[in-house]
């Protein structure tokens, strides 16, 4: 299992351009643990830590963690209101473990970057406790239209000779997230019960290039930091251009960019 984001490739500044956008999905799986006094609570891949800290206001008594591999999604956690009640720690999630079982395991579009889900998820399913509960959220964008040309562009663009190596390419081209179906059977050996769904957010998007400018803070940076600063700008030029056709600009000016995500919560038999 191994956590395919290269150092220093997380910009919280550009992440959270749309923060809006990317904390609801976050705060709607948060809302279905349904616990009522857990002791031992992980925010797996914690990123900007809003979930960390609303785990505390929830649970006032509970050992919070977020942890994260990035130092600079750490540093801006750690500088917001309320981060002095949790327990932020930074480590390579694919060899995480925690040191007693955890009442919730809680990690928002995180476990895409992760490889061998076949085993990655039962192993985070037994750390948790009996009667916990483990919950994550994963984006289903590997199919649709703006991850489909970041990687067309990225294979026949620059005057059919491609952009990166292939090594880049080929990591790129690997599907993130697997079929709810495939995930409910990896779980359910390990749970009493299983809730599973996928939601559409249709979401609206205003500025120059919104959709560009979103992939940037997710999908693009391990990219963009692969190819260096010339040929990723010049990459941003044919890759822009491709997205403006595909989710053109609409009369009142905004962006409609559908984007589908897939969630689960399992407790623990």
């Amino acid at each position: 299992m191994n956590d395919t984001r290269p150092e220093g490739v997380w910009d919280p500044g550009q992440y959270l351009r749309y923060g809006g956008h990317r904390l609801r999905p976050a705060i709607e799986l948060f809302q279905r643990v349904d616990l009522d006094a857990p002791v031992r609570c992980w925010d797996i891949g914690c990123g900007n830590g809003e979930i960390a800290r609303a785990m505390t206001e929830r649970w006032p008594a509970a050992q919070v963690v977020g942890l994260d591999a990035s130092a600079e999604m750490l540093e801006k956690a750690k500088s917001q209101p309320g981060s002095d009640k949790v327990d932020w720690r930074q480590a390579d999630i694919s060899n995480w473990e925690p040191s007693e079982p955890a009442d919730v395991i809680y990690t928002n579009a995180t476990l895409q970057w992760l490889t061998d889900h076949e085993t990655l998820f039962p192993r985070l399913m037994q750390c948790v406790a009996p009667g916990g509960v483990f919950a994550a959220q994963m984006p289903l964008s590997w199919g649709q239209a703006s991850h489909r040309l970041l990687r067309e562009i990225l294979n026949e663009g620059n005057g059919g000779k491609g952009y990166g190596t292939d090594t880049l390419r080929q990591t790129v081209a690997r599907k993130w997230v697997d079929e709810a179906a495939v995930y409910y059977d990896r779980l359910r050996p390990h749970a009493s019960d299983v809730d599973i769904w996928e939601v559409t957010y249709q979401q609206v998007l205003s500025g120059d290039d919104p959709v560009l400018e979103w992939v940037k803070g997710s999908a693009l940076r391990p990219v963009l930091t692969e190819l260096g600063p010339k040929m990723a700008a010049k990459y941003l030029v044919e890759y822009g251009a491709a997205l403006r056709d595909a989710y053109p600009r609409r009369e009142d000016g905004t962006t409609l960019y559908p984007f589908a995500r897939l969630f689960m919560v399992a407790k623990r038999a």
